[in-house]
């Protein structure tokens, strides 16, 4: 069996269509995410979306 060295990051917020510009919002979460991690040495893998209720999703981010 593979060894994987995997890590995940879960970005829970509401679910909105505000922009990646406004502070707090399910976008600038995201983005923030994706953005921390070293694109030298760790790349996303999947990134899935679960509904957890009627006004809150999570995203999922398993990155390497």
């Amino acid at each position: 069996m593979a060894a994987y060295n995997a890590n995940v990051k879960i970005v829970i917020n509401d679910i909105s269509a505000k922009a990646d510009s406004v502070s707090g919002s399910l976008a600038a979460d995201i983005k923030a995410a994706v953005n921390a991690l070293d694109s030298t040495s760790e790349a996303i893998i999947d990134i899935s979306v679960v509904k957890l209720d009627a006004t809150r999703v999570a995203y999922i981010i398993l990155y390497t």
